[in-house]
């Protein structure tokens, strides 16, 4: 069955980006990383995720049902860009949630370019509710 996370938000480029160099992030996104071989960091990964947003400014999650390691997709496609474009970045955060109610973090766009996970603490008590048996985090009120 697998673990299902989604993401919200867009990585934006940095900076416009051509219509050759769109072609070959194209090429790139959708791709299963265990095809390429030649894809530096790409062992043990499985697809990138990412498409272009409307506007061709930025990527964004592509609603796959199951993504794993979507921080190091991110960054064998800054990698891949790289090859060609020295000059290919993104900037942004997506917002992660999984399918725990605790299991929320950001990818986060460091000052190298490269993504990373940000863990993030949540506020309040969790409990199960006896009902449903789904579990919430109640907020304190200040």
């Amino acid at each position: 069955m697998g673990y299902t996370t989604n993401f919200k938000g867009i990585l934006e480029f940095t900076k416009e980006l051509t219509a050759k160099q769109l072609a070959l992030l194209n090429k790139i996104l959708g791709e299963d990383c265990r095809d390429h071989p030649e894809w530096k960091n790409a062992k043990d990964l499985y697809v990138i995720d990412l498409e272009l947003n409307d506007d061709f400014s930025g990527l964004q999650w592509t609603g796959a049902e199951k993504t794993y390691d979507m921080d190091k997709l991110v960054n064998v496609v800054t990698h891949e860009m790289r090859r060609q474009y020295p000059d290919f970045c993104l900037k942004g955060k997506l917002l992660a949630q999984g399918e725990e109610i605790d299991d929320r973090w950001e990818l986060c766009i460091g000052r190298e370019g490269m993504a990373y996970k940000k863990e993030l603490k949540l506020k309040g008590k969790k409990v199960k509710c006896p009902h449903c048996e789904e579990t919430f985090i109640l907020e304190e009120e200040n």
